[in-house]
């Protein structure tokens, strides 16, 4: 055989390894970014659920508090975990997700928002002075009714977080199966 063929071959074979490279690659990154997209989903769902049980602390410590007894440090413990699970999704980078996830994320994320800003306006009711700056050895007030205006919020708040657990773990869309509900209820009525 001449050096050409030979030139030509093995231009052949380096064609063909280089198209085998392209294509595990591509493989790889489909597969990477389906993990990713997986996991995403995962921790929406875990921050749920986590977001949950710190409402439902927060209303049992409300709830079987004796008179005058509860300091605004043994809710601050809950909204803090609160607040660095919003702080969990927040790092999440949603320009890598999927169409569908993104949305889901963008909708679970303010929905989660939203749940922190009424839970702390609930917990701030219980202030008797929210003039002053927070302590964590302030006394809440836990008078009959303003427990009850807190297991309120905690009903409003839990359930938010309820729904979009549940159409989070059956890939349904939260901003179709919510917000655009919510907007043509809205609609409806004017």
């Amino acid at each position: 055989m001449s050096d050409k063929k030979w030139i030509d071959y093995g231009a052949l074979i380096l064609s063909g390894i280089s198209i085998v490279i392209a294509g595990l690659s591509a493989s790889y990154q489909w597969q990477q970014s389906t993990r990713y997209s997986d996991n995403t989903h995962q921790v929406l769902i875990n921050s749920a659920k986590l977001g949950m049980y710190d409402l439902y602390l927060m209303n049992y410590k409300v709830a079987n508090v004796t008179d005058g007894t509860l300091d605004y440090g043994q809710l601050e413990i809950q909204l803090d975990r609160l607040h660095q699970n919003l702080a969990t999704i927040k790092s999440i980078d949603p320009t890598t997700l999927p169409k569908d996830d993104a949305i889901n994320y963008q909708v679970y994320r303010e929905d989660l928002n939203t749940v922190i800003t009424m839970i702390n306006s609930y917990v701030d009711a219980m202030r008797e002075d929210t003039s002053k700056k927070i302590n964590n050895s302030e006394k809440l007030n836990s008078q009959e009714a303003t427990r009850n205006n807190f297991r309120y919020g905690y009903s409003i708040t839990n359930k938010i977080l309820e729904r979009d657990k549940t159409e989070l773990v059956q890939h349904k869309d939260l901003y179709e199966n919510g917000d655009k509900l919510a907007i043509k209820e809205m609609e409806d009525k004017k």
